[in-house]
């Protein structure tokens, strides 16, 4: 039988900690600045006492680095990924190509689980990122049950599959939106989403010079 794992979000080591006393296996959390929660209050001192408390406890910890970077970005990432490679969670989470390759280089040792944020609808994918050395796939969340099927009975027996199974589904493919950069200046892609698709609209239709509302909410 496959052994499943239950992983929950950590905003902070304190909220890690509730996450474990609940009966979570894992957690995945990462800083503000590297991660796509720009509100996380897990920086460098609560990301490794998150880590070693965990372990203590026999619980696993994934730290997110599943921005898209600009190159500015890449000082501090590299200098996440070497912290990381003495830390030693038990994954690191990661969308970017080049933010992907960075950890290769400078965490070795650390497994790659592959983001969500990266878009991953097919088995042709799941297997690019496998044969680039990523140990996990995070699958889309707008994928159905028979999709997901075909890929768990056909991808290779050392590739890894995570599922979302609760949570928000974004207006577009797993967070590649620029809704939120349009409307409030805050990029979905850099962790700061307004979550703008989820505001309350109005929809109106022209006839001719007098519009018409159609549909509310």
């Amino acid at each position: 039988m496959k052994q499943v794992e239950l992983l929950a979000p950590a905003g902070s080591f304190k909220k890690a900690k509730i996450a474990f006393l609940y009966g979570a296996d894992a957690v995945y959390c990462g800083t503000s600045s590297l991660s796509l929660r720009t509100r996380a209050d897990m920086e460098n001192d609560d990301l490794e006492k998150t880590i070693e408390y965990a372990h203590k406890i026999g619980k696993k910890v994934y730290v997110t680095l599943n921005i898209f970077a600009w190159d500015e970005k890449y000082d501090e990432i590299i200098e996440m990924a070497k912290k990381l490679e003495i830390l030693k969670p038990d994954g690191i989470i990661a969308a970017d190509g080049g933010v992907i390759d960075v950890l290769k280089q400078y965490a070795p040792s650390v497994a790659i689980n592959v983001s969500t944020q990266a878009n991953l609808v097919s088995l042709h994918s799941c297997n690019f990122w496998y044969n680039q050395g990523c140990k996990r796939m995070i699958m889309a969340r707008e994928m159905n049950k028979e999709q997901l099927k075909y890929i768990m009975e056909n991808k290779p027996e050392g590739m890894e599959v995570e599922i979302f199974i609760h949570g928000a589904i974004c207006f577009a493919f797993s967070g590649r939106c620029f809704l939120s950069d349009f409307l409030s200046c805050r990029s979905a892609n850099l962790g700061d989403c307004s979550q703008s698709c989820r505001w309350s609209y109005n929809l109106y239709a022209e006839e001719k010079n007098n519009p018409r509302r159609i549909y509310a909410n």
